[in-house]
């Protein structure tokens, strides 16, 4: 036993340490044992030492694969609390919104205005006012413009803070022709007031219109909404104390992206799903996809903006320079974590060899804001790499590695590029593209392994 208990312990001291170290050994067998017990004595001995390697190395992968789970864990949780906290904020300043709804409605009735609207200072632009909230048949085609601050009557109070009532004998201010020309709305009869929190604090200004030339606003109007004011105040005040709530409702764009890589992904021939399984089935297919690259892309620092039926964009903003390498390590997983995901339906005796997938990815600058229908809005990012990124997906099914990048993106990985990839011209009829290619040492490797 001690023989054993020696070579399973150390097994490599005997095989290659040396004649002194071998004849150690044989000292330790007694002189009744034959020597043709040696042999299986060290296949034992090898057979310990190997399982104790394998089970060293089971080990360490089970503690890698935990540290990624954790990662990975760490960002969702973090991308679900920051969710939470937007949610929470969206809702806070939805009921602010409906204060000044109420307000505003119960001031137009005092004063028979049609139309309305809150108009506060862009706090990322000096010479510029934007639209918080409007109401009235041209609301729509105007809530979204900007004003300028120094040529336009909205300006001309914020700056003077001084009310002012405009009627048809009046100049025109530039801004009114603007809009009007826009909406088709006309506005003949305008009262403008600064809005001060306790009297004193700037918070925006606030416009009653009407189209109606025999019915101009007059002082008495004015005082008749004095006591709406002083609320309006307080409740602009509270939305606009933290300027990222201006982002989140789509008032303002964010000024803290202004260049990301963008990745769109999306799977090829996903018909072919469609084909053999029931709806449920394909769908939920679709959805493990989606799922399982979409953690991949937030574990590298992704965030995503959209999904796209079987198909999604991810935005890496982080500041510096690490957006393009980060986008291209998570192509890359995401390539391999296909693969393995369209193994496993394969082996559900799915037909699917012509299914596929594809990225493709730009870089440069974006814009950030909410966009669309109030009630359902979604914060999104715009920009020519957008536009860019999802032709380069298109255009990717074409490309044996199914990566395809823009110029842009190229210079920001010309000294960044993992280990055994490359990139490779790629010809398109309208932009210069590169495609993501595996050196032929590291593939021929990597098959014979």
């Amino acid at each position: 036993m001690e023989i054993l208990n020696v070579a399973a312990h150390n097994p490599l001291s005997i095989m290659i340490g040396g004649q002194a170290m071998f004849d150690n050994f044989l000292k330790l067998i007694p002189a009744q044992i034959s020597t043709a017990w040696l042999a299986p004595v060290f296949a034992i001995a090898l057979a310990c030492w190997k399982f104790f390697r394998e089970q060293k190395r089971l080990e360490e992968t089970v503690e890698v694969e935990k540290t990624k789970v954790a990662k990975l864990e760490a960002a969702l949780e973090q991308q679900k609390r920051s969710n939470e906290l937007l949610h929470q904020g969206l809702l806070e300043m939805q009921q602010h919104k409906e204060q000044l709804d109420t307000l505003l409605a119960d001031a137009r009735s005092q004063i028979r205005a049609v139309a309305d609207s809150i108009i506060i200072r862009n706090p990322y632009s000096d010479q510029a006012l934007v639209f918080l909230i409007a109401h009235g048949p041209a609301a729509q085609s105007v809530v979204k413009m900007q004003i300028d601050l120094h040529g336009s009557q909205a300006g001309e109070v914020y700056l003077s803070r001084k009310t002012s009532i405009y009627s048809p004998s009046m100049m025109n201010k530039a801004h009114e022709k603007r809009l009007d020309t826009k909406s088709g709305f006309q506005s003949n009869n305008i009262l403008t007031k600064p809005l001060l929190k306790f009297g004193s604090e700037l918070v925006g200004v606030v416009q009653f219109l009407n189209e109606d030339r025999n019915t101009p606003f007059t002082v008495e109007d004015e005082k008749k909404i004095e006591p709406i004011c002083v609320k309006l105040a307080l409740a602009v005040s509270n939305i606009i104390a933290d300027p990222t709530n201006l982002v989140h409702l789509g008032v303002v764009l964010d000024p803290h992206i202004n260049q990301a890589t963008i990745l769109f992904t999306d799977i090829t021939n996903s018909d072919l799903l469609f084909q053999q399984l029931a709806v449920a089935d394909a769908t939920a297919l679709v959805d493990e996809y989606l799922e399982r690259l979409g953690a991949i892309g937030v574990q590298h620092g992704a965030r995503i903006d959209k999904y796209l039926g079987d198909g999604m964009m991810l935005s890496f903003e982080t500041t510096g320079a690490e957006n393009a390498p980060k986008a291209l390590r998570a192509a890359l997983e995401m390539q391999r974590e296909f693969s393995e995901i369209k193994q496993e339906w394969q082996r559900l005796n799915y037909a699917l060899d012509l299914l596929d997938h594809r990225i493709g990815i730009a870089s440069g600058s974006v814009y950030g804001r909410r966009m669309g229908y109030s009630g359902t809005s979604v914060f999104t990012i715009m920009g020519a790499p957008v536009n860019l990124a999802a032709h380069l997906c298109d255009q990717a099914r074409t490309a044996s590695e199914r990566i395809l990048i823009s110029e842009d993106t190229e210079q920001k990985l010309r000294h960044a590029m993992p280990s055994g990839w490359y990139l490779e011209r790629f010809a398109l009829p309208r932009y210069a593209a590169y495609q993501v290619s595996q050196q032929r040492s590291s593939a021929n490797s990597k098959s014979s392994a």
